[in-house]
């Protein structure tokens, strides 16, 4: 039994020896402190998608022990890339979120009372909160759940909803093509940066 087991093992194991030499190349080219962790979310989102009716164990990630007698959960490593091109401190974050064992609570309030503006900041920071959730979204949202929150938030505008994202097109890619994938384009994600900045101090 375990002779005929091991040719298919093999071949199993064999397929994933490309991608994982891929994200190592890739994960080096990053400053040294940040590879080990950046190896271990590619390589676990690669086999999230990839391996689809294969039985994968992965052991626990062991977190630095500052990390594990402090109880904060640390923010995955795109978006302390996207924190440090934008000037951005983790505090801000954390102030808009609550982040915990791979759950993540809006705490905000939008105090934003034209309702344009406000809309677009939900957008915003739903692209955000998508993205600290699972790394692989790379900052998008749906627009059906923008419309949500923005009736739970008080800023609904019905008559003018779809236009307002039309208004402020440059800031999202898949808007006319895909409403449940809008991806933030790099002045969206220019834009969330400002977004943070401004609901973080409300």
């Amino acid at each position: 039994m375990a002779t005929s087991e091991t040719p298919q093992k093999d071949t199993e194991f064999e397929k994933l020896r490309a991608p994982i030499q891929d994200i190592i190349a890739f994960a080096n080219t990053l400053d040294e402190r940040y590879r080990e962790k950046c190896f271990e979310v590619l390589l676990i989102s690669y086999l999230r998608k990839n391996t689809a009716g294969v039985s994968v164990t992965t052991e626990p990630v062991s977190l630095p022990k500052a990390e594990l007698e402090s109880g904060v959960t640390p923010l995955p490593l795109p978006i302390r890339a996207f924190m440090t091109q934008n000037n951005i401190t983790e505090g801000a974050i954390r102030k808009l979120f609550l982040i915990e064992k791979g759950e993540v609570v809006p705490t905000y309030k939008i105090a934003e009372t034209k309702k344009a503006t406000a809309q677009i900041q939900l957008a915003l920071l739903t692209a955000l909160k998508n993205a600290l959730i699972d790394t692989t979204t790379m900052f998008e949202f749906s627009v059906k759940d923008v419309r949500e929150l923005c009736k739970e938030h008080g800023v609904y505008d019905a008559a003018n909803f779809t236009a307002n994202f039309k208004n402020n097109a440059t800031l999202f890619n898949n808007l006319t093509t895909d409403e449940e994938h809008v991806k933030l384009t790099p002045d969206g994600k220019t834009e969330l940066a400002e977004a943070i900045a401004t609901v973080s101090k409300q």
